[in-house]
């Protein structure tokens, strides 16, 4: 990106409401966030619900690519529940995995992605990046954030990729660098 001049004047010093507006007001094409950022995006740019789109980093082959994506927000009963508290924690779960449930959670926040639950659907007027996700999803083209795949995240993996976007290091480099930190972090935990 960097190499091909494809980043904007003052990328270093951006922040994330700079690199909404760019997109929103049509002077960028292309900013990597998850999608929690739409909310945002559409309070302060209502046009952008159709205008902005999703597409996941091109990679190799532009043909078979694929988008990451965070998994679903989880709810938890502690082990030590028994009894009637425990029915009652159970058929919460069955609620909130429901398509019932995904109707109250659409109710009170518009959906900024698929959700996970195979029984529920989007609404059909969920802005376009949504939907698009949602393409990815339905074609089984996407795969967990790193977080979910691996036991360990090296602390410094935000700071080596804008390293590496930002051509201040090669990808090989950065990637030498994320071993290691990852080695670290590792013996940090003592696994």
């Amino acid at each position: 990106m960097h190499g091909a001049g494809y980043l904007n004047q003052g990328f270093a010093s951006a922040k994330l409401a700079d690199g909404l507006a760019l997109l929103a007001e049509g002077e960028g094409a292309h900013y990597p966030m998850l999608t929690f950022a739409l909310g945002g995006l559409y309070d302060a740019f209502p046009q952008a619900r159709e205008d902005i789109g999703f597409f996941g980093l091109p990679g190799e082959n532009a043909a078979d690519h694929g988008a990451t994506v965070w998994t679903g927000g989880g709810v938890y009963v502690p082990k030590s529940t028994k009894g009637e508290k425990l029915e009652l924690a159970k058929e919460f779960l069955d609620f909130v995995a429901s398509p019932e449930g995904c109707a109250a959670q659409t109710k009170a926040y518009e959906p900024t992605g698929p959700y996970f639950v195979a029984a529920c659907e989007l609404p059909e007027d969920v802005p376009r990046a949504v939907r698009d996700l949602q393409d990815y999803v339905e074609a089984g083209n996407t795969t967990p954030a790193l977080e979910f795949l691996s036991p360990i995240k090296g602390p410094a993996l935000e700071q080596i990729c804008v390293e590496v976007g930002s051509g201040i290091t090669s990808a090989e480099k950065g990637a030498r660098l994320y071993d290691q930190d990852v080695e670290k972090q590792a013996q940090q935990l003592g696994l």
